[in-house]
């Protein structure tokens, strides 16, 4: 348990010393250019606001629980809203598409070994279960937030601006 607690206590502080990052100015025509992780349960507290680069992209990637491959699902913030664009995986499982013309798919590929089903998906919030064997990650600005190193078991993403929770 020690172990687990100080991999926690990193996660925590990767997160909190890139919220603290003056190199990530925001302008006041800028809205939903931060990514907010809320505790799913209990209180639904922020758990952290990360900011999102210039493109406004984020990928959450995870280890498929029956397939145990890695799944990269793509996401786009757009007016506040969250878009889902692509999913990249190497092994059918379920859950994961398995046809050309899935719910709003614009293309669908096999590349290099992977499926690649490009969309344009609106989400909505994003509640996700996290499970430190599927190793959840989210990705942003070339940076890997291993989600279980929060220390909760759910959390939800959204988008929000730069007056949400100072």
């Amino acid at each position: 348990m020690a172990g687990r607690r100080s991999l926690r206590h990193v996660g925590r502080a990767a997160c909190a010393a890139l919220l603290l990052a003056p190199a990530c100015p925001v302008r006041a025509t800028d809205a939903a250019t931060w990514l907010c992780l809320t505790e799913t349960r209990g209180t639904q507290s922020l758990v952290a606001r990360l900011p999102l680069g210039d493109d406004r992209t984020f990928d959450l990637s995870f280890i498929h629980s029956v397939s145990r491959t890695l799944v990269t699902d793509s996401y786009v913030v757009e007016t506040g809203e969250i878009i889902q664009t692509r999913e990249v995986f190497v092994a059918h499982g379920a859950g994961l598409p398995s046809i050309a013309n899935d719910m709003d798919a614009t293309a669908w590929r096999h590349e290099n070994g992977q499926f690649i089903l490009d969309m344009r998906r609106h989400t909505g919030p994003i509640p996700l279960r996290v499970q430190a064997q599927f190793k959840n990650t989210l990705h942003i600005a070339d940076k890997a937030f291993p989600l279980a190193d929060l220390g909760h078991a759910a959390l939800t993403l959204a988008p929000c601006d730069e007056e949400t929770s100072k």
